[in-house]
């Protein structure tokens, strides 16, 4: 054995002198019998007959005790870590510590020490970054997980248990399935297998249900991890509870734009600089907004010209104006600065800058900047898409403003030439620079005497404009064929071209230069086929568009329909004067016979009476017949003539003063025969005597004319007629227990040839009341009805006691 020994000795002092860790031999109560090797700073003969306490920092010494005791009263080996003094360095060790036994008992110890002051300090730093990350997760609610895809074991954090509701974190990615949302189930498992053969993690949004049945949504966000042999191994990431925000989308949005969370940091482009303003990193997002790689972008700076970036406006955007440029400067942060960059395709991406300054502890100037950027490109297009239909929409405005003004200038007045001044000086500037109308003459051309309507802008322009229009001569042959064939001509010249001279201007004449115009429109004015005029819009300098012409044509319908509505009120007027004129000849000229027929008729009917019985029997009757056909046609006749008066302006009024009550009564016993007939008794009531000064005849023909109408529509039923002698007029009531007359006709009866029934059954021109109206306004007086179907009326004339004077004056214009 001693041989044994003998031959492995060399080997086993070889394999003690090389090994990284201290292997010491003590006795129980400490004191170095052996060492492998020791510190430069210590010889080996220094050491052995030391007590190795003399070497431990204090306060490892009761540890380093404790476990030799325990190692010699129970003979197993033990460990302990202590510091020892090495030099001025304190360093830690991690000692194993072996019984050496002989005879049963333990006589030595044996330590095995490895310096740990390195691992130590290491372990030291990732508890305390570790500490950092859970408190950072802690605080941001973020919840980490960790899947190892060949053995399926998931791990998770406490938050991840606290999101999830659970007490316990769960066995494999097979439980946490079973507890996603039925409805998204199917495609988070996709987009988890998906991430494992493509090596990328696509973020989540989903729901989780807990065990008290209650729902919450999260967002995952996770990274695939690849072994050597380039299979994803690992998956790894984090879940954040997002269900404050799906409840409450408005509020995290203005929440965003105070406090944003890193998974927004992350949509947005990122950039920190340097304190020389060169690029130190960016993220992925700043490379997907700028067009350009990290490698591309690090080491420039906000002066460097390749950037191109330019403001809102198109100007250049100078780099020494750049947020983060004046953020280092400065030390002041910048928000919502827009700038637009060009990409190295050179597409355009507008985005909004926020810069802030990061500081050094003690420093009063920034170290760095860190600068967030997002797209507003699709904001700033729909900017720009808003701002042209608002333009639209504002030019259209105008034009609807621009016609319905021109639509009531053009209704103002039946004299449309005077409209048309109006009119053309309101296009002027607002919708051209020019602006002329020109109307042909009674021989449908352009004559001397045609009307012509200009606006421009300068008098003497205007002025030269209308004396070159009536110039005699065949200058004006182009325009009147345009306006002959109704077309429409429309141009508009670019800028750099040659703007031609209006149509109908020769080219020689001094104002032709005046009258060029980049864009013009001539529409012609047309009526039932029938051409008007012409309408020109001019422009010197703006380009008319499709709107302006419409605008054109749609403003040169409305004056050639109001030219033709002026031209048919004429006719129809000329036409009711004809007419006026035929009725007051025919009625003389009727009237003119009649009167003698009449008289000769009641000769032969006072002849008759009391002659012989073949005379009373035969000729008597069939005489009064004819007598009162008659009378009738000489009525009908006289409100002919009255209508022709009062329209044509020559009735007129003769006051003088009368008992109104005896001319009723001496009325009523003018129609005591047809009353009879009718079967209409008269009932009565008024005082003695009514005195005034009134037209004797149209009192007369007033009440006739109420007398006839109640007879008329209330045969065979009382009349009952009353005057009543009133503080400050006459009141004359005249009541038929008739047919009656229905609310909405009651006005339309006092109106020309209007009447409530049809004319059919009851005879007449409907010309009665109309008369009457018009003579009780000449007097100064009024006409009311009060009626109802199947009770009868009431008709209510309103006298005062003297005729105005003025009065007949009224009917030299009546209405019509």
């Amino acid at each position: 054995m001693f041989t044994e020994l003998e031959r492995v000795s060399p080997f086993l002092f070889s394999l003690l002198e090389n090994s990284p860790d201290y292997v010491t031999m003590i006795s129980p109560e400490g004191i170095i019998r052996f060492t492998n090797r020791t510190h430069p700073r210590y010889a080996m003969i220094g050491l052995i007959g030391h007590s190795v306490f003399s070497y431990l920092a204090p306060e490892s010494h009761e540890v380093a005790r404790a476990c030799f005791r325990r190692v010699v009263e129970t003979g197993e080996p033990g460990f302990f870590e202590a510091l020892a003094h090495v030099g001025t360095e304190v360093r830690r060790y991690h000692t194993r510590v072996g019984p050496v036994q002989s005879g049963g008992r333990v006589v030595a110890l044996t330590l095995i020490s490895s310096d740990v002051t390195e691992r130590t300090e290491m372990e030291q730093r990732l508890r305390e970054q570790r500490d950092t990350l859970e408190f950072a997760a802690a605080a941001t609610g973020l919840g980490l997980w960790h899947l190892d895809v060949r053995t399926r074991e998931l791990v998770w954090d406490d938050e991840m248990i606290r999101i999830h509701g659970r007490g316990v974190a769960p066995r494999d990615y097979t439980a946490v399935l079973d507890w996603v949302h039925p409805e998204d189930r199917a495609r988070v498992d996709a987009t988890v297998r998906d991430s494992l053969t493509s090596g990328t993690f696509q973020d989540l949004e989903y729901r989780v249900v807990r065990p008290d049945g209650g729902v919450v949504w999260v967002f995952a966000r996770g990274k695939a991890l690849r072994g050597e042999d380039g299979q994803v191994t690992r998956l790894l990431g984090g879940v954040l509870d997002i269900s404050e925000r799906r409840r409450s989308e408005e509020a995290l949005r203005a929440s965003e734009e105070r406090y944003r969370t890193s998974i927004a940091a992350l949509e947005e482009g990122i950039v920190l600089q340097s304190r020389d303003g060169t690029i130190h990193t960016c993220n992925a997002s700043a490379e997907h907004l700028l067009g350009l790689t990290r490698d591309q972008m690090l080491g420039r700076t906000s002066l460097d010209p390749r950037w191109r970036a330019v403001h809102e406006d198109g100007a250049p955007f100078p780099g020494h104006t750049h947020p983060s440029f004046t953020t280092l400067m400065s030390g002041e942060p910048r928000s919502g600065v827009i700038m637009g960059v060009h990409k190295p395709e050179g597409q355009l991406t507008w985005i909004s800058i926020n810069s802030r300054p990061l500081y050094l502890a003690g420093s009063q100037q920034p170290s760095a900047v860190v600068t967030s950027f997002f797209d507003i490109t699709a904001r700033k297009h729909a900017e720009a898409e808003n701002e042209r239909l608002l333009r639209v929409e504002r030019a259209a405005r105008r034009r609807a403003v621009l016609l319905a003004e021109t639509s009531k200038l053009l209704a103002a007045s039946l004299d449309v030439f005077a409209s048309l001044e109006e009119v053309v000086r309101r296009l002027v500037p607002e919708a051209a620079d020019l602006a002329v109308v020109e109307l042909l003459d009674e021989h449908a051309a352009f004559g001397p005497e045609h009307a012509v309507a200009i606006a421009a802008g300068e008098p003497d322009l205007e002025a030269c404009y209308r004396e070159l229009a009536r110039r005699p001569g065949d200058g004006r042959g182009e325009l009147l064929e345009l306006v002959r064939h109704g077309e429409v001509r429309f141009t508009v010249v670019q800028i750099d071209g040659e703007a031609p001279v209006l149509p109908g201007v020769p080219k020689a004449e001094h104002l032709a230069e005046r009258l060029r115009h980049r864009s013009s429109v001539l529409v012609p004015l047309t009526a039932r086929s029938e051409p008007l005029g012409v309408l020109v819009l001019g422009g010197r300098t703006r380009a008319f568009d499709a709107d302006d012409l419409a605008l054109a044509e749609e403003l040169a319908l409305r004056i050639a329909q109001s030219l033709d509505v002026a031209r048919l009120y004429r006719d129809m007027q000329t036409a009711l004067h004809k007419r006026d004129e035929f009725i007051a000849v025919a009625s003389h000229e009727l009237r003119t016979p009649l009167t003698p027929l009449m008289l000769q008729l009641g000769r032969l009917e006072q002849l008759c009476r009391g002659r012989s019985e073949l005379a009373t029997a035969v000729a008597a009757p069939k005489i009064h017949t004819i007598l009162r056909q008659t009378e009738r046609l000489h009525r009908l006749i006289e409100e002919l003539l009255d209508v022709s008066q009062i329209t044509g302006g020559r009735f007129h009024l003769e006051p003088e003063a009368l008992d109104l009550a005896a001319l009723v009564r001496e009325t009523i016993d003018g129609f005591a025969e047809r009353l009879e007939r009718a079967g209409c008794p008269v009932r009565l009531e008024m005082p003695a005597r009514i005195e005034g000064r009134w037209d004797r005849t149209r009192l007369e023909q007033i009440v006739s004319n109420l007398l006839a109408n109640a007879m008329k529509y209330g045969a065979g039923k009382p009349i009952d007629i009353s005057l009543a002698d009133l503080p400050d007029c006459v009141l004359l009531s005249v009541r038929d227990r008739g047919i009656g007359i229905s609310l909405k006709d009651q006005a339309r009866v006092f109106q020309r040839f209007e009447r409530a029934v049809s004319e059919r059954h009851y005879g007449g021109f409907g010309l009665g009341l109309w008369v009457t109206r018009h003579v009780a306004e000449a007097m100064g007086g009024s006409v009311t009805v009060e009626s109802a179907p199947d009770v009868g009326s009431t008709f209510r004339v309103r006298l005062p006691r003297q005729t105005p004077t003025a009065a007949a004056a009224q009917l030299a214009h009546p209405p019509p």
